[in-house]
């Protein structure tokens, strides 16, 4: 049975036979779930263990890579690899969907190391931009701001933002004009403009949505669907919001999510990374899935 707090039009996205299904638990934090269609299976991180798992649609768990560096948001790049965020391995890799060739796509900015990538997400051209706050960094760190930074597949690095508290989750609008990004310590949701050539446009960032749950724990991760509406992963569960930054409610879960992905080969399902577990909702809208996922 599922439960909406706050209701202001999301019921009407959910079916009525709809549930919140549990896929696998037994994790210590799992995050940056992807799903991989080739077989019908979702891949997805446990931190704090340092390893990648995938599971299966009949359910079985394997585990795909150790040592991961605390590996967190991963997505697909435009070659077909899948590239994610160390959290302390302090880098952006990149790696087969198997997880064989793994290799550091970029791990400094103007000589000095980054503090501890996060999530990352593709534009349709190609470009991956991707979140850089302090979690996994030592407290001597040498990049004093937390950073949004676009890298391209030979490395190029260029730095987008430095005004955030502790960046985290982000996602583009289906027509890739709008890049909405979480700061976990400020409970909101950023917008702002992408111009031509990839680079966030001067003057266009604004506030999209302020988030207030009745417990701590701020926005995480971050998905839109085909029609633009944003779901945010924060305490109480997934806050879903119109892409005005109108306020639709809150799918309830019964523990603190911290990311979440399009799975389905309609995309009509989001898979939920919650603390220990890994979990599944069927919506009756269809989600914006990464832009270099093959079927």
């Amino acid at each position: 049975m599922l439960t909406i707090l706050r209701d202001a039009g999301l019921w009407a996205l959910i079916p009525s036979d709809s549930s919140l299904e549990k896929v696998c638990d037994g994790f210590q934090f799992t995050e940056g779930p992807l799903w991989l269609p080739a077989d019908d299976a979702l891949l997805f991180q446990d931190i704090k263990a340092e390893r990648t798992y995938r599971v299966g649609r009949d359910g079985k768990v394997g585990v795909v890579r150790e040592n991961t560096g605390a590996a967190n948001g991963q997505t697909f790049a435009s070659d077909g690899s899948i590239v994610f965020c160390e959290q302390n391995g302090r880098r952006v890799s990149r790696m087969s969907a198997e997880g064989y060739d793994v290799s550091t796509l970029v791990e400094s900015f103007e000589g000095n190391r980054l503090n501890s990538p996060n999530d990352i997400v593709a534009s349709a051209e190609g470009t991956l931009y991707f979140t850089d706050p302090p979690y996994g960094a030592p407290p001597d760190r040498p990049l004093a701001f937390q950073g949004i930074y676009a890298v391209r597949l030979d490395g190029s690095l260029r730095l987008l933002a430095d005004d955030f508290e502790k960046p985290n989750g982000l996602a583009f609008s289906p027509d890739g004009k709008t890049l909405y990004v979480c700061d976990t310590a400020k409970y909101h949701v950023r917008a702002f403009d992408v111009a031509t050539d990839g680079s966030l446009v001067a003057g266009s960032n604004r506030v999209l949505a302020t988030l207030d749950p009745t417990e701590p724990g701020g926005p995480d991760g971050m998905k839109v669907d085909r029609d633009g509406r944003i779901y945010v992963a924060a305490a109480q569960g997934i806050w879903v919001f119109e892409p005005g930054g109108r306020f639709l409610g809150i799918l309830a879960t019964p523990k603190r999510p911290s990311n979440l992905a399009w799975s389905g080969f309609k995309s009509d399902a989001l898979a939920i990374t919650m603390v220990d577990a890994v979990y599944r909702v069927r919506l009756n809208v269809s989600g914006f899935p990464p832009p270099f996922q093959r079927y």
